[in-house]
């Protein structure tokens, strides 16, 4: 993943997290990631891997970017789990979606 896109990445899956579990981020054991697998299935209709949850986790925790590579449908479904299930084309929901992350950062940036 870009190093620039990161913290974009790790706002949306602890968002996720605290839609899922109602806490931040942290530790996703096998049970958890299963759960969190089947909360976004029933939210979203589309499935990510349990595997592939605790992948991204481990990866936002250890601060390493460069070992996960999400595609910008996986993107997609994280957003709309997080958002309520829009619909669209998958690449149109994620860059709204990190627009709108990097929005109060550009903000910032002029002031």
């Amino acid at each position: 993943m870009q190093t620039s896109e990161f913290p974009i990445f790790q706002t949306l899956l602890n968002d996720v997290h605290t839609k899922a579990f109602g806490e931040p981020l942290s530790f996703l054991p096998h049970g958890k990631a299963q759960a969190l697998s089947w909360f976004i299935e029933e939210t979203t209709g589309q499935l990510l891997s349990y595997k592939t949850l605790s992948n991204y986790v481990s990866a936002i925790l250890q601060k390493e970017p460069e070992t996960i590579n999400p595609t910008t449908t996986t993107l997609a479904i994280l957003v709309r789990y997080v958002q309520g299930g829009l619909r669209g084309n998958d690449g149109v929901v994620w860059y709204q979606y990190r627009g709108r992350q990097l929005q109060p950062q550009r903000s910032a940036a002029q002031c």
